[in-house]
């Protein structure tokens, strides 16, 4: 399932509503977290979703219509799972994404509280699908759980696929700076094949002019620096202003789903460039597809989430 890359802005957290108890280490685990057993499908309900959440629940605004409906917490992460997670993973893997999306959505309440709700249904935020058999099991399964940094719910991210290597967040978005949020290499990717995209310096230089740059012709692009994840930090565009784009405002200029991510090389082919790179989204934090590889080699969801989130605690909400 090709999924679409994040764009946060930075996280609001909430002190004094949010009480956190029985705090969890990935190495001695507690409070029954991740059952190993789940209830049977089909024998979970949304009712049985809106018991679990307690009262908690996301108003969740459309982007389409700006009608806002507000959701109990737990199906709301299976409408998220729904949308966001890979259909045929298993159940460990939609267990650690279900734990990466309510921590996010409990991270971030306020992130739309001058538009009336909390979270909207769009790649700005986490997109919603009707919940099924799966994600309601997954959900259930969680309930209640979270990663927790300091105290209080962790500003994360997480994305389709790393291609083989995380990124640092810093490197997205400027100012963003966690010790848990760092490039690390993911060992469940070497069979990865290459993506490709060849585009037209008229299409370039068009997507460009439309994302504000000036110019009466874009003669060419180059690579000008990589950073340390190995994707592309900065770009020459020559004969437009400003002549220099970040690997990352670039490839949102170009289109996130045709310039899949920045971890790319690019040849110069005249009137054309082509882009050969791997990966599918920002690569900072949980590789979806990453995590489900390493649920299928028999990792468990505890070590998983300690190997995206290093030194985060797993902990239940009070």
């Amino acid at each position: 399932m090709s999924l679409p890359a994040r764009v946060p802005a930075k996280a609001v957290t909430r002190k004094a509503a949010v009480r956190l108890a029985c705090f969890v280490t990935f190495a001695v685990l507690t409070c029954g977290a991740f059952p190993s057993s789940a209830p049977a499908q089909g024998d979970i309900t949304d009712s049985d979703l809106d018991g679990a959440s307690r009262g908690r629940s996301v108003r969740v605004g459309s982007v389409a219509t700006g009608q806002v409906t507000t959701i109990p917490l737990e199906l709301y992460v299976a409408r998220v799972l729904a949308g966001e997670g890979e259909p045929k993973s298993s159940d460990i893997a939609q267990q650690v994404l279900a734990v990466a999306i309510r921590t996010y959505s409990l991270a971030n309440t306020s992130r739309h509280h001058r538009d009336g709700y909390d979270l909207c249904d769009s790649t700005h935020c986490q997109v919603l699908r009707q919940a099924n058999a799966m994600t309601r099991r997954s959900s259930l399964a969680t309930a209640g759980q979270l990663l927790t940094f300091e105290g209080e719910p962790a500003e994360l991210f997480y994305s389709a696929s790393c291609g083989g290597q995380s990124e640092i967040a810093s490197e997205v978005w400027p100012g963003v700076s966690h010790p848990y949020l760092r490039s690390a290499p993911d060992d469940v990717h070497e069979s990865d094949v290459p993506w490709d995209v060849e585009l037209s310096l008229r299409e370039v230089h068009r997507a460009l002019e439309q994302a504000g740059f000036k110019g009466e012709r874009l003669s060419g692009v180059e690579v000008e620096s990589y950073n340390a994840s190995g994707r592309v930090s900065t770009l020459r565009v020559a004969g437009l202003q400003p002549d220099v784009v970040s690997g990352q405002q670039f490839r949102m200029a170009l289109g996130a789903n045709r310039l899949r991510s920045t971890a790319f090389v690019l040849k110069n082919m005249g009137a054309s460039l082509r882009f050969t790179g791997r990966g599918y989204g920002h690569g900072v934090g949980l590789c979806v597809i990453g995590a489900g590889r390493r649920a299928a080699r028999g990792e468990n969801a505890e070590a998983i989430l300690a190997h995206y989130y290093p030194g985060l605690k797993l902990t239940r909400l009070d």
